[in-house]
C-alpha cells in the first residue's frame, strides 16, 4: 500500500507544470494562493489522523527549506520549460548523497560518484541549451529547488523533526509572503481560479499527504525510485496542453539526470 501512496503522490506532483503554466500570475501569488488550499488539506489530515502539531528548530528549518523549494520551483517553471524545471529539481537525490557526506561523514561509493558525475553532465546539457536570459535563471532556480528539497528529505533525520508540521508552517509562510502580490494581479477567470484550487488541493495538499503516508510504509530509496515518474509525466502533460517543445540537448540532459538517478536507486535498492 505504501508503494501506491508514493505513486499517487508522484502523479499529483507531476500536475505542477501544466497547472502553473496555465496561471498568468507571479510566482509569489501562485505559491501563496495554492498554499491557502493546501493548508486546509494538511490541517484536515492532521486532525483526522490525530497527528500533533509540533514546533521546534528542526520543524522550522524543514519549513524554511520547503518554502524555498516550492517557491523556486514555481518561479523556475515560469522562467524555463517545465521539463527543465522538474528534471533539474530531480537532482535532489544527488544533493542528498553529497549532504550525507558533508553532514554525516558518510562517504559516497563508486555508484554514488558515477551518479553524481552523470547528473552534473546532464545539468551542463541544460545550460548549453539556454545560456542566457530568463531560461538560464530558471534553470538555476530549479537546481536551488532540488538542493532545498534534499534538505527537506534529510530533515527527517534531525531530532524532533515533524513532516506535517513543517509543511503546514511552510504553507503559512507562503501565504504571508504572497500578501503584497495578491492585489497586483488583474486577471481573474473561472479557469485561473480552477487551476489554482487544483494546484493547492491536489498538486500540493494531497501530494504531501500521500507522500507522508507512503514514507511511513516504504524506504526512502523505494520512494525515490517510484517518484521517477514525476519528471516524466510533468513535461509530457505540458507538451500535450501547451505544445512546449523540449530541445535536443535538454532531452540528453533529462536522460542523464533521470536515468542516472533511476539506475542508482535500482542498484541501491537491490543491495538492501
Amino acid at each position: 500500500m505504501g508503494t501506491v501512496y508514493v505513486l499517487l503522490s508522484a502523479i499529483f506532483f507531476s500536475l505542477g507544470g501544466v497547472l502553473i503554466k496555465g496561471i498568468p500570475w507571479s510566482p509569489l501569488t501562485i505559491q501563496g494562493g495554492r498554499s491557502i488550499f493546501a493548508s486546509v488539506v494538511i490541517i484536515c489530515y492532521m486532525l483526522f489522523s490525530r497527528r500533533k502539531f509540533v514546533i521546534n528548530r528542526s520543524v522550522i528549518l524543514g519549513a524554511i527549506c520547503n518554502f524555498v523549494m516550492a517557491l523556486t520551483f514555481v518561479a523556475a517553471t515560469k522562467m524555463t520549460t517545465a521539463a527543465n524545471a522538474i528534471v533539474l529539481q530531480f537532482t535532489e537525490p544527488i544533493f542528498v548523497i553529497l549532504l550525507m557526506w558533508v553532514i554525516y561523514k558518510i562517504k559516497p561509493g563508486k555508484a554514488e560518484l558515477l551518479a553524481c558525475g552523470a547528473v552534473c553532465a546532464g545539468i551542463l546539457c541544460f545550460f548549453l541549451e539556454s545560456l542566457g536570459g530568463g531560461a538560464a535563471i530558471g534553470n538555476i532556480l530549479a537546481i536551488v529547488s532540488g538542493f532545498t528539497y534534499a534538505l527537506v528529505f534529510l530533515m527527517k533525520r534531525f531530532p524532533g523533526a515533524n513532516f506535517e508540521s513543517s509543511i503546514l508552517i511552510s504553507n503559512v509562510m507562503s501565504i504571508l509572503v504572497g500578501i503584497p502580490s495578491y492585489l497586483s494581479e488583474t486577471k481573474h477567470t473561472t479557469v485561473i481560479w480552477g487551476y489554482l484550487i487544483l494546484l493547492g488541493i491536489f498538486q500540493s495538499g494531497f501530494s504531501y499527504v500521500f507522500l507522508s503516508k507512503g514514507l511511513d510504509r516504504v524506504s526512502p530509496v523505494t520512494a525515490s525510485l517510484i517518484s521517477t515518474i514525476e519528471p516524466i509525466l510533468n513535461p509530457i502533460l505540458v507538451a500535450w496542453f501547451y505544445g512546449e517543445k523540449i530541445g535536443k540537448m535538454a532531452v540528453i540532459g533529462a536522460i542523464l539526470v533521470v536515468g542516472s538517478s533511476t539506475v542508482y536507486n535500482m542498484v541501491t535498492n537491490s543491495r538492501n
